[in-house]
Protein backbone atom coordinates (compact mmCIF):
# COMPACT_ATOMS: atom_id res chain seq x y z
CA UNK A 1 0.00 0.00 0.00
CA UNK A 2 2.78 2.35 0.70
CA UNK A 3 4.78 1.69 -2.83
CA UNK A 4 1.66 2.10 -4.40
CA UNK A 5 1.11 5.92 -3.09
CA UNK A 6 4.43 7.02 -3.40
CA UNK A 7 4.43 5.01 -6.66
CA UNK A 8 1.40 7.61 -7.48
CA UNK A 9 3.09 10.77 -5.74
CA UNK A 10 5.98 10.06 -8.15
CA UNK A 11 3.61 10.14 -11.15
CA UNK A 12 1.95 13.21 -10.10
CA UNK A 13 5.57 15.19 -9.50
CA UNK A 14 6.30 14.17 -13.17
CA UNK A 15 3.23 15.04 -14.81
CA UNK A 16 1.37 18.14 -13.21
CA UNK A 17 5.06 20.00 -14.06
CA UNK A 18 4.51 18.68 -17.69
CA UNK A 19 1.37 19.73 -18.22
CA UNK A 20 1.90 23.21 -16.84
CA UNK A 21 4.84 23.98 -18.16
CA UNK A 22 3.54 24.38 -21.85
CA UNK A 23 0.78 26.29 -20.44
CA UNK A 24 3.05 28.56 -18.04
CA UNK A 25 5.27 29.13 -21.43
CA UNK A 26 2.48 30.45 -23.89
CA UNK A 27 0.94 32.60 -20.72
CA UNK A 28 4.14 34.46 -20.90
CA UNK A 29 4.73 34.28 -24.90
CA UNK A 30 0.86 35.52 -25.61
CA UNK A 31 1.38 39.43 -26.88
CA UNK A 32 -0.71 42.47 -25.56
CA UNK A 33 -4.65 42.75 -27.11
CA UNK A 34 -4.23 45.13 -29.52
CA UNK A 35 -6.06 48.60 -29.15
CA UNK A 36 -8.66 49.38 -31.43
CA UNK A 37 -6.40 52.34 -32.63
CA UNK A 38 -2.98 51.25 -32.13
CA UNK A 39 -0.82 53.68 -31.24
CA UNK A 40 1.11 56.07 -33.52
CA UNK A 41 5.53 56.30 -33.11
CA UNK A 42 7.75 58.94 -34.22
CA UNK A 43 11.47 58.06 -34.50
CA UNK A 44 13.62 60.89 -32.60
CA UNK A 45 17.45 60.21 -34.31
CA UNK A 46 20.67 61.00 -31.79
CA UNK A 47 24.23 60.55 -33.03
CA UNK A 48 26.92 60.44 -30.12
CA UNK A 49 30.97 61.19 -30.13
CA UNK A 50 30.81 62.92 -33.34
CA UNK A 51 32.13 64.85 -35.41
CA UNK A 52 34.13 62.40 -37.22
CA UNK A 53 37.41 63.74 -39.16
CA UNK A 54 38.26 60.34 -40.91
CA UNK A 55 38.31 59.57 -44.22
CA UNK A 56 36.33 58.53 -45.34
CA UNK A 57 34.02 60.47 -43.20
CA UNK A 58 31.24 58.64 -41.16
CA UNK A 59 29.31 62.04 -40.08
CA UNK A 60 28.97 62.93 -43.24
CA UNK A 61 28.16 59.38 -44.80
CA UNK A 62 24.99 59.70 -42.20
CA UNK A 63 24.30 63.23 -43.10
CA UNK A 64 24.03 62.40 -46.49
CA UNK A 65 21.75 59.73 -45.83
CA UNK A 66 19.24 61.73 -43.78
CA UNK A 67 19.24 63.79 -46.46
CA UNK A 68 18.29 61.81 -49.45
CA UNK A 69 17.33 58.16 -48.55
CA UNK A 70 14.07 56.78 -50.22
CA UNK A 71 12.02 56.25 -46.83
CA UNK A 72 11.87 59.78 -46.18
CA UNK A 73 14.12 62.42 -47.17
CA UNK A 74 14.92 65.63 -45.20
CA UNK A 75 15.43 63.83 -42.20
CA UNK A 76 16.45 65.68 -39.06
CA UNK A 77 18.92 65.12 -36.08
CA UNK A 78 20.12 65.38 -32.53
CA UNK A 79 23.79 65.34 -32.97
CA UNK A 80 25.44 65.05 -29.61
CA UNK A 81 29.11 66.27 -30.32
CA UNK A 82 32.60 65.90 -28.65
CA UNK A 83 33.38 69.95 -29.15
CA UNK A 84 37.02 69.34 -27.35
CA UNK A 85 38.28 65.89 -29.07
CA UNK A 86 41.90 66.42 -30.12
CA UNK A 87 40.53 63.94 -33.02
CA UNK A 88 37.30 65.50 -33.92
CA UNK A 89 35.04 68.82 -32.61
CA UNK A 90 38.69 70.17 -31.57
CA UNK A 91 40.29 70.60 -34.68
CA UNK A 92 39.71 72.60 -37.67
CA UNK A 93 38.27 70.22 -39.55
CA UNK A 94 35.92 68.73 -37.04
CA UNK A 95 34.21 72.26 -36.50
CA UNK A 96 33.78 72.43 -40.05
CA UNK A 97 31.33 69.66 -40.23
CA UNK A 98 29.58 70.56 -37.07
CA UNK A 99 28.60 73.44 -39.07
CA UNK A 100 27.40 71.49 -41.89
CA UNK A 101 25.43 69.70 -39.05
CA UNK A 102 23.84 73.11 -38.58
CA UNK A 103 23.52 74.52 -42.17
CA UNK A 104 21.76 71.25 -43.15
CA UNK A 105 18.50 72.32 -40.15
CA UNK A 106 20.34 69.39 -38.01
CA UNK A 107 20.14 70.27 -33.74
CA UNK A 108 23.99 70.00 -32.06
CA UNK A 109 23.95 69.01 -28.46
CA UNK A 110 26.69 68.93 -26.09
CA UNK A 111 28.44 65.35 -25.21
CA UNK A 112 32.27 65.06 -24.24
CA UNK A 113 33.43 68.79 -23.66
CA UNK A 114 36.76 68.32 -22.25
CA UNK A 115 40.19 68.08 -24.21
CA UNK A 116 41.40 65.07 -23.16
CA UNK A 117 38.55 63.45 -25.01
CA UNK A 118 35.62 61.24 -24.01
CA UNK A 119 35.32 62.10 -20.41
CA UNK A 120 33.06 60.78 -17.64
CA UNK A 121 31.55 63.71 -16.22
CA UNK A 122 31.24 62.13 -12.84
CA UNK A 123 35.44 61.69 -12.93
CA UNK A 124 36.26 64.91 -13.05
CA UNK A 125 36.46 68.26 -10.52
CA UNK A 126 33.51 70.70 -11.03
CA UNK A 127 35.59 73.82 -11.91
CA UNK A 128 36.80 71.61 -15.13
CA UNK A 129 33.25 70.38 -16.05
CA UNK A 130 31.88 73.70 -15.40
CA UNK A 131 34.75 75.27 -17.47
CA UNK A 132 34.71 73.25 -20.18
CA UNK A 133 30.74 72.93 -20.43
CA UNK A 134 31.25 77.00 -20.86
CA UNK A 135 34.11 76.57 -23.62
CA UNK A 136 31.58 74.44 -25.33
CA UNK A 137 28.48 76.52 -25.37
CA UNK A 138 31.04 79.24 -26.59
CA UNK A 139 31.71 77.46 -29.14
CA UNK A 140 28.68 75.75 -30.42
CA UNK A 141 27.13 79.99 -29.87
CA UNK A 142 29.72 80.78 -32.02
CA UNK A 143 28.59 78.18 -34.52
CA UNK A 144 24.93 77.92 -34.60
CA UNK A 145 24.18 81.70 -33.56
CA UNK A 146 22.34 80.53 -30.30
CA UNK A 147 23.06 78.45 -27.07
CA UNK A 148 23.08 75.06 -27.40
CA UNK A 149 19.88 73.44 -25.14
CA UNK A 150 20.61 69.62 -24.82
CA UNK A 151 23.26 67.65 -23.47
CA UNK A 152 23.72 63.81 -23.23
CA UNK A 153 26.83 63.10 -20.92
CA UNK A 154 29.19 59.98 -21.62
CA UNK A 155 27.97 56.71 -20.66
CA UNK A 156 25.08 58.44 -19.54
CA UNK A 157 26.96 58.69 -16.54
CA UNK A 158 25.70 61.33 -13.88
CA UNK A 159 25.23 61.64 -10.51
CA UNK A 160 23.56 65.29 -8.30
CA UNK A 161 26.36 67.64 -8.51
CA UNK A 162 26.36 66.57 -12.58
CA UNK A 163 22.77 67.19 -12.96
CA UNK A 164 22.77 70.17 -11.19
CA UNK A 165 25.27 71.96 -13.39
CA UNK A 166 23.78 71.01 -16.31
CA UNK A 167 20.34 73.06 -14.76
CA UNK A 168 22.49 76.29 -13.76
CA UNK A 169 23.70 76.19 -17.14
CA UNK A 170 20.34 75.66 -19.25
CA UNK A 171 21.34 72.45 -20.17
CA UNK A 172 18.53 69.39 -20.56
CA UNK A 173 19.56 65.85 -19.93
CA UNK A 174 18.78 63.87 -22.84
CA UNK A 175 18.81 59.75 -22.99
CA UNK A 176 17.74 57.23 -25.29
CA UNK A 177 14.98 54.47 -25.24
CA UNK A 178 16.64 52.53 -27.55
CA UNK A 179 20.94 51.77 -28.42
CA UNK A 180 21.86 50.03 -31.45
CA UNK A 181 24.98 49.37 -28.69
CA UNK A 182 27.33 50.87 -31.71
CA UNK A 183 29.40 52.71 -29.58
CA UNK A 184 32.21 50.64 -28.64
CA UNK A 185 34.43 49.15 -31.83
CA UNK A 186 37.10 46.35 -31.16
CA UNK A 187 37.49 45.89 -34.84
CA UNK A 188 34.31 44.45 -36.17
CA UNK A 189 32.05 47.39 -35.65
CA UNK A 190 28.54 46.28 -36.48
CA UNK A 191 25.90 44.83 -34.72
CA UNK A 192 25.08 40.86 -35.47
CA UNK A 193 21.40 41.03 -33.51
CA UNK A 194 20.92 44.97 -34.83
CA UNK A 195 17.76 43.79 -35.89
CA UNK A 196 16.29 41.56 -32.81
CA UNK A 197 17.78 44.52 -30.43
CA UNK A 198 15.94 47.31 -32.15
CA UNK A 199 12.68 44.97 -32.14
CA UNK A 200 12.90 44.05 -28.20
CA UNK A 201 13.19 47.66 -27.09
CA UNK A 202 10.27 48.57 -29.54
CA UNK A 203 7.86 45.50 -28.33
CA UNK A 204 8.61 46.96 -24.53
CA UNK A 205 7.57 50.11 -25.46
CA UNK A 206 4.70 48.76 -27.19
CA UNK A 207 3.42 47.23 -24.37
CA UNK A 208 3.67 50.62 -22.24
CA UNK A 209 2.35 52.52 -24.94
CA UNK A 210 -1.18 50.77 -24.93
CA UNK A 211 -1.90 51.52 -21.29
CA UNK A 212 -1.09 55.34 -21.87
CA UNK A 213 -4.30 57.89 -21.29
CA UNK A 214 -3.71 59.92 -24.22
CA UNK A 215 -3.41 57.16 -26.86
CA UNK A 216 -4.47 59.81 -29.62
CA UNK A 217 -0.55 61.10 -29.42
CA UNK A 218 2.49 60.08 -31.02
CA UNK A 219 4.73 57.28 -29.24
CA UNK A 220 8.39 59.59 -29.37
CA UNK A 221 10.74 57.52 -29.68
CA UNK A 222 14.76 58.23 -28.95
CA UNK A 223 17.39 56.13 -30.82
CA UNK A 224 20.76 56.38 -29.77
CA UNK A 225 23.30 55.95 -32.47
CA UNK A 226 27.46 56.61 -32.79
CA UNK A 227 27.73 58.93 -35.78
CA UNK A 228 31.95 57.59 -35.60
CA UNK A 229 30.88 54.01 -36.08
CA UNK A 230 31.49 53.85 -40.16
CA UNK A 231 29.13 50.40 -39.68
CA UNK A 232 27.07 52.70 -38.68
CA UNK A 233 27.53 55.23 -41.29
CA UNK A 234 27.59 52.68 -44.04
CA UNK A 235 24.17 51.18 -43.02
CA UNK A 236 22.11 54.18 -42.08
CA UNK A 237 19.55 53.59 -44.51
CA UNK A 238 19.05 50.42 -43.27
CA UNK A 239 18.94 51.03 -39.74
CA UNK A 240 15.71 53.69 -41.20
CA UNK A 241 14.27 50.61 -42.69
CA UNK A 242 14.75 48.55 -39.82
CA UNK A 243 13.50 51.33 -37.37
CA UNK A 244 10.01 51.14 -39.71
CA UNK A 245 9.68 47.51 -40.72
CA UNK A 246 10.31 46.49 -37.08
CA UNK A 247 7.73 49.01 -35.57
CA UNK A 248 4.84 48.11 -37.60
CA UNK A 249 5.77 44.19 -36.66
CA UNK A 250 5.30 44.80 -32.92
CA UNK A 251 2.06 46.72 -33.59
CA UNK A 252 2.96 50.77 -33.89
CA UNK A 253 0.79 52.26 -36.24
CA UNK A 254 3.51 54.00 -38.69
CA UNK A 255 2.69 57.42 -40.69
CA UNK A 256 3.56 57.95 -43.74
CA UNK A 257 6.73 60.41 -42.11
CA UNK A 258 7.71 58.51 -39.34
CA UNK A 259 11.12 60.59 -38.74
CA UNK A 260 11.47 63.90 -37.63
CA UNK A 261 11.75 66.38 -40.68
CA UNK A 262 11.55 70.24 -38.95
CA UNK A 263 14.13 71.20 -36.02
CA UNK A 264 11.56 73.23 -34.23
CA UNK A 265 9.36 70.53 -33.85
CA UNK A 266 12.39 67.98 -32.98
CA UNK A 267 13.47 70.51 -30.37
CA UNK A 268 9.88 70.65 -28.74
CA UNK A 269 9.73 66.55 -28.76
CA UNK A 270 13.47 66.45 -27.28
CA UNK A 271 12.37 69.05 -24.40
CA UNK A 272 9.69 66.97 -23.26
CA UNK A 273 11.52 63.93 -23.56
CA UNK A 274 14.01 65.56 -21.11
CA UNK A 275 11.84 66.58 -18.63
CA UNK A 276 9.92 63.15 -18.44
CA UNK A 277 12.54 60.73 -19.28
CA UNK A 278 13.99 58.50 -16.00
CA UNK A 279 17.58 59.39 -15.56
CA UNK A 280 19.87 56.11 -15.90
CA UNK A 281 22.75 56.09 -13.68
CA UNK A 282 25.14 54.74 -16.42
CA UNK A 283 22.99 54.51 -19.66
CA UNK A 284 25.88 52.75 -21.84
CA UNK A 285 28.19 53.81 -23.95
Amino acid sequence: MVDNQAAAKALLYIFVPAVLLPLLVSCRSVPPTPPADPPSIRFLLTFDDGPSIKEPNPTLQILDQLATNALQPGIKALFFVQTGHPRGGGTPQGRDVMRRIHAEGHLLGLHSTSLRGHIDHTQVSTNELVRSLLDAKSLLREITGADPFFIRPPFGACNLTTRRIYKELGLHMLMADIRARDGVIYGYNGSLRRRSHIREGLTTLYRQSVTRVSPDEPVDVVLNFHDVNPYTARHMTDYLHILVEEAQRVGFHVPARPFFDRQDLMADAVLCQCVTHPVSPRGGP
